[in-house]
């Protein structure tokens, strides 16, 4: 199973940012029918929306494209359960009224937050006091967190899935010779189950040289880090059919360390 059809958002008439620009490269390479949309073209629902007809853009773009064909919008990836014995360190859930009450009257260990859900809330960060909170003042206590000890990495690195196998990893922060253990990598794949049918796994490593687990990330949500053009368009492709319904009946096994070229 395919798609029929690929838009791609473009901002001001240019295409809207580096993933656009990849899946247009990747898209046109396979040979796939290509759109362009704007914004207002998607907020004023004049674009014809099938499950066949992938759209590709921001959280935003892609969540509202999912709501006009009536496909649920899927929950942030964040710390997977089945991962988190990679991630070494305590992660729970809180709410922000639950922070604000650590930090309001005295000094409290200092937590990462990111939100649980709504994803567009605010970039996650450290919490040390009080005043750390104050960018996030108007937001409701009852907002959803994703919390976890701080841990300092030196090194940043992403690795791309797809159907069970890395077809390709970027550095994207700190040391670029620090890598982490390809080991460590090969068993969270194995060990993420059940998984979406692409996805990321950013995993770094800390200053004491453990290889941990930072987050996970859904693939239609990515930006290619320089991944190669076409197997950026196919864990596109193969993530959107998934998420519309069509399911995985014509996806097949990929082989690790396969170019994805055909």
């Amino acid at each position: 199973m395919r798609v029929r059809r690929v838009y791609i958002k473009k901002a001001g008439g240019e295409l809207a940012s580096e993933a656009c620009y990849a899946a247009w490269r990747g898209f046109t390479h396979l040979g796939y029918p290509l759109d362009f949309y704007e914004w207002d073209d998607l907020t004023t629902k004049s674009l014809r929306l099938d499950p066949l007809t992938l759209v590709v853009g921001g959280t935003v773009a892609v969540h509202a494209a999912l709501r006009q064909i009536g496909a649920p919008v899927p929950e942030p990836l964040n710390l997977p359960a089945p991962l988190l014995g990679f991630a070494g360190r305590r992660v729970w859930e809180t709410t922000l009224g639950a922070v604000r009450g650590q930090f309001g009257s005295a000094p409290a260990v200092p937590v990462f937050v990111k939100p649980l859900r709504e994803t567009k809330a605010f970039a996650g960060s450290v919490v040390r006091d009080a005043a750390g909170l104050s960018a996030l003042a108007h937001l409701p206590d009852d907002l959803g967190l994703q919390a976890a000890e701080p841990v300092e990495f030196v090194s940043e690195w992403r690795y791309f899935v797809r159907r069970g196998a890395v077809v390709g990893l970027a550095h994207y922060r700190g040391a670029w010779a620090v890598v982490p253990d390809a080991a460590a990598v090969r068993r969270a794949v194995a060990d993420y189950a059940p998984a979406p049918a692409a996805y990321a796994l950013d995993f770094g490593v800390a200053a004491d040289g453990r290889t941990l687990l930072v987050e996970a990330n859904d693939a239609f949500a990515l930006g290619p880090h320089g991944l190669d053009a076409v197997e950026y368009a196919r864990v596109l492709e193969d993530r959107w059919l998934e998420l519309v319904g069509v399911g995985r009946e014509g996806v097949s096994p990929v082989t690790p360390g396969a170019s994805g070229r055909g």
